[in-house]
């Protein structure tokens, strides 16, 4: 955790100062928070006992339980971006090389999850050190946990950012503590981009001017709202209740289950002796000490063993756990375990997931604003303009239908919408429909093309001598 005083670093104005202070200290008052959705997340939260129905031995269990990732994982890989298009041209501003530098697809996959574990995650952008073999734009996925921006609701868009990253750790040797201090910063304003670093608690400050005044930190976000403009997280408190409590379901399972394994048994009318001789749990359970004599006053010692627990009623409290979990993420039952006796048909997978695909399909108007803003700011970088390009703001981002569909109702849909309109075989709307990928789509259309021409150029001698083919368009043959 970093401390909630901010440092005081010389070189900084007045008024650049009191923005690292406000960002500092929102920073510090959300860590324990995302800490706390990070050992969800994570499998690492401790076991919640209420200290009535657990022996205090098995209050130690480390039981883990990886509903929470679940929840995060399930929505954050219904999205499959595609790229950017304008007027149905692919990649129109030609910066698919800088993406592909930047594995942005994976850039872009890690920020949607860790969006959904911390409410919201950062996208950043700025130049490269092309000598130190960066691309000319670097593009880079930030958490929650060491970054924060300052929201400004009027022009709805970030108006000062900072990220926390680099940290020093000390332990404390008396209570064992970690702590984190950040040793490097960079603090984003309207301004300039500033980047302090820390020498044995001296602040040196690099100032790079932003002459776009634009904050080249994007928010990708989790249901956002008016007064939540960084919104929720995925794992929300009744996420965390509902993983708590199956948690100690499970322990308690697991303590029944040490009973089942081991009956209990009652012997009546021992002798002080073989009671003692009976102490060792394991060899009374395994029947060394039932050879019984009679006691000191004669009397025959009787042997009985309680009836034996049963395991239904916390598995079907772990089973309504998991079917109240599933309705409060909209992830179907079979992600927690809960499986139909006959395998699921194409019709019911769709059923079962159309809560989680209707919150991927609106979360792609949320993200939509933000990466279109990292197009622009990727122009902005790499062709040093100081505004975006007039034609970024219609451009289109194509994402991965999120709804399953099976081949053969595609194929079905195909046909008869052909059948009533023929021309829509040429487009790439019916690829799309049909089930291909965009890159599958491209990569057709490159064959269609090659073949296109070959057979051109095979009829060569049929065509008339005053006819010229290399005026003829090379895509005459491939459908559009």
């Amino acid at each position: 955790m970093i401390a909630s005083t901010p440092p005081t670093v010389a070189g900084l104005t007045g008024q650049e100062q009191a923005m690292l202070s406000s960002l500092w200290a929102r920073l510090a008052r959300t860590t324990p928070k995302n800490l706390l959705l990070n050992s969800y997340y994570d499998g690492h939260r401790a076991l919640q006992d209420l200290g009535i129905s657990m022996p205090p031995q098995m209050a130690r269990t480390r039981a883990a339980l990886g509903w929470p990732a679940k929840a995060v994982q399930a929505l954050a890989r219904k999205h499959v971006w595609e790229g950017y298009t304008l007027n149905g041209q692919i990649d129109p501003f030609d910066i698919d090389g800088i993406l592909h530098r930047n594995d942005f697809t994976l850039t872009l996959m890690q920020a949607i999850t860790a969006a959904y574990k911390h409410a919201v995650a950062f996208l950043t952008v700025a130049p490269g050190d092309q000598s130190a073999g960066e691309p000319p734009v670097v593009i880079k996925a930030r958490d929650g946990l060491w970054t924060t921006a300052h929201w400004n609701a009027r022009a709805s868009m970030i108006d000062a950012a900072l990220e926390i990253t680099d940290t020093t750790t000390h332990e404390n040797g008396t209570s064992g503590l970690v702590s984190c201090e950040p040793s490097r910063f960079i603090l984003h304003t309207m301004d300039a981009t500033i980047i302090a670093t820390a020498d044995k608690h001296a602040w040196t400050v690099e100032r790079l001017n932003n002459p776009s005044r634009r904050i080249m930190v994007e928010p990708l976000v989790y249901n956002p709202e008016i007064s939540r403009p960084f919104g929720h997280s995925r794992i929300s408190r009744e996420v965390r209740y509902l993983t708590d409590a199956a948690v100690r379901t499970l322990v308690r399972a697991e303590t029944s289950a040490e009973f089942f394994a081991s009956p209990q048994r009652y012997v009546l009318g021992v002798s002080a002796d073989q009671m003692e001789a009976m102490r060792d749990r394991w060899r009374a359970i395994t029947g060394r000490v039932l050879a019984l004599s009679t006691n000191d006053e004669g009397e025959t010692p009787t042997i009985g063993q309680f009836a034996q627990m049963s395991m239904d009623p916390h598995l079907s409290m772990c089973r309504q756990l998991a079917q109240n979990f599933c309705a409060a993420t909209g992830l179907p039952q079979s992600s927690v375990g809960l499986f139909a006796d006959n395998p699921a048909s194409a019709e019911a997978m769709q059923a079962a997931e159309v809560a989680l695909s209707d919150e991927a399909e609106y979360q792609w108007r949320v993200f939509n604003g933000p990466l279109l803003r990292i197009l622009q700011d990727v122009l902005m970088v790499a062709e040093n303009l100081d505004t975006p390009p007039a034609e970024s703001w219609s451009v289109h981002l194509s994402w991965t239908p999120a709804r399953y569909v099976s081949p053969q109702a595609s194929s079905d849909f195909i046909v008869k919408t052909v059948s009533a309109l023929p021309k829509v075989a040429d487009t790439t709307i019916a690829l799309q429909r049909a089930g291909f990928t965009t890159s599958e789509i491209e990569q057709m259309r490159a064959e269609w093309s090659r073949t296109g021409l070959i057979d051109r150029l095979g009829n060569v001698d049929t065509v008339p001598p005053d006819h010229d083919i290399t005026r003829q368009s090379v895509d005459n043959g491939a459908p559009r």
